[in-house]
């Protein structure tokens, strides 16, 4: 197994990307502690996990808050000791309008959860980060960030800024922290299919009139991508698991689309 003997820390548990993440991680062999801000869905992706013959421990924590963060970083060192990896997954994904007739007082809240919040649980973290790094010369942080960064939609500022600002400290963050035997590195999902973009891909196709379908709207963006669908999070879930392992033992400081092909690098 590719992550046998190692500890993982996985941020915004929930149904879709956080469960996924947790799981594929698991299944390589990777004991997880499971951060939450509701602890509804918890429980039921620790027993997934235990399942899988891995170790679940859960704590409910906010990333926004610095003394929820310190609290995870005093219960992960008691319990776990040396950190092998830290998953950053917690997300608010935003207000949808534009620009010119923004409350920009309700945009703190995705740069509170998507760039300060996850740096506060990242900085939190970094003794037991460094203290991996120190006896097993690898330890690792993964960025799970977004497409909007590069793809740049209408009415979505209030999250792609949080994220691109993630994405540019992110690469700060591998120069810092090399020294210390930690690599940084971030996926960049798409669209992520499941519920709630079946959710919004209806809210699509009812402004556009009756004569539309949800499924209307999936194939034209599914015909967008190369490869021709939306991938969900479980497929997305393994490009975290490269980064976590020693398969990606030097590579730090990358970002890479996890998106079927719907936004590509440009060339050098």
């Amino acid at each position: 197994m590719l992550l046998e003997n190692t500890t993982a820390v996985v941020t915004g548990i929930g149904p879709g990307m956080g469960r996924d993440i947790s799981l594929s991680l698991a299944r390589e062999g990777a004991d997880i502690v499971l951060v939450g801000r509701s602890d509804r869905h918890m429980p039921s992706v620790a027993a997934e996990v235990e399942a899988l013959g891995r170790r679940a421990i859960c704590i409910q924590a906010d990333v926004s808050s610095a003394d929820d963060c310190h609290r995870v970083a005093d219960q992960v060192w008691n319990d776990v000791g040396p950190l092998d990896i830290l998953v950053n997954s917690a997300f608010h994904a935003g207000r949808m309008e534009p620009f010119a007739d923004a409350d920009l007082s309700k945009w703190h809240r995705p740069m509170d959860i998507n760039y300060f919040g996850t740096l506060q649980m990242t900085q939190a973290l970094l003794p037991a980060l460094r203290a991996a790094g120190e006896q097993r010369n690898d330890a690792r942080i993964i960025m799970v960030n977004t497409m909007s960064v590069h793809h740049i939609e209408a009415n979505h500022g209030s999250y792609a800024g949080s994220k691109a600002a993630l994405g540019a400290v992110t690469k700060t963050l591998a120069l810092e922290l090399g020294r210390d035997h930690i690599r940084v590195n971030s996926v960049h999902p798409g669209y992520i299919w499941g519920e709630s973009v079946r959710i919004y891909f209806e809210m699509q196709a009812a402004e556009r009139g009756d004569d539309v379908s949800w499924q209307t709207v999936y194939d034209e963006r599914a015909a967008e991508t190369a490869l021709g669908y939306l991938p969900d999070s479980a497929e997305i879930s393994g490009a975290v698991v490269f980064f976590a392992s020693r398969l990606s033992s030097c590579i730090t400081g990358t970002s890479l689309p996890v998106n079927a092909g719907h936004w590509m690098t440009p060339s050098a």
